[in-house]
């Protein structure tokens, strides 16, 4: 029965897929106790994924904190995906006899909506006229554009700088040699850096993954692990 429930669902990923256009990434998940899978997905260049990947951290958490219990679904929540990219998700939950056992995820890539906006604001409207006559938001969004661009260079030294931090603290904690680590070595090193909160910082990921002379599907694998403890 739950096969047949979920094929109705898969010929909704395709319909959706085509219907929305290539920004909207729908993907159907199936669900099987502490199996999780995605057994159709359609515009999947939104997050570069296949159904050969493995599901989402976001997914992963979802699942772990069991919202399904008391939601049907979860609207218009941002998550970032592994490519970088931010995207506002929404998954609704099907169940059978009140059991999950699947999800349905809805990804709306925006990005380029709003490129379009800002650059609009930008041709039609002075500055002052921007301010005084569009909605708070709209000017915020043009004016944190402007200064984006122009602190772009500083915020990512930063950024990287704070990561180069964290790293070099974790690294004389364990004193491991980075030039030839065993896999265990690595996942403790991961670990304390997830404890210090590092993977919430922009492109960590890869970061540790250079340090660690690993793969990046190799780090995500391990932080998914990790949160599912």
């Amino acid at each position: 029965m739950k096969n047949e429930l979920l094929n109705q669902y898969k010929m909704l990923v395709n319909f959706l897929g085509k219907t929305l256009g290539p920004s909207f990434e729908i993907v159907l998940h199936e669900i099987k106790g502490e199996e999780v899978k995605m057994i159709a997905i359609a515009n999947g260049e939104v997050s570069n994924r296949t159904l050969e990947n493995s599901i989402s951290i976001e997914t992963l958490h979802i699942l772990k904190n069991k919202s399904y219990h008391n939601e049907e679904s979860m609207v218009n929540h941002t998550v970032l995906l592994k490519n970088g990219k931010k995207v506002r998700s929404s998954s609704m939950f099907i169940k059978e006899n009140q059991k999950i056992i699947g999800m349905l995820c809805i990804n709306f890539d925006d990005s380029k909506f709003h490129d379009i906006n800002c650059q609009i604001l930008r041709i039609i409207h002075p500055d002052m006229f921007v301010k005084n006559y569009l909605s708070d938001v709209s000017y915020n969004i043009l004016m944190d554009e402007n200064k984006n661009q122009s602190d772009e260079e500083n915020s990512t030294d930063n950024i990287e700088a704070f990561m180069e931090k964290i790293f070099q603290e974790v690294n004389l904690k364990f004193n491991y040699p980075l030039e030839r680590l065993t896999k265990q070595e690595r996942v403790e090193i991961v670990q304390a850096l997830y404890e210090k909160g590092l993977f919430n910082l922009k492109d960590a990921i890869n970061f540790v993954a250079q340090k660690l002379s690993c793969s990046p599907t190799t780090i995500y694998r391990y932080v998914g692990k990790i949160e599912k403890v």
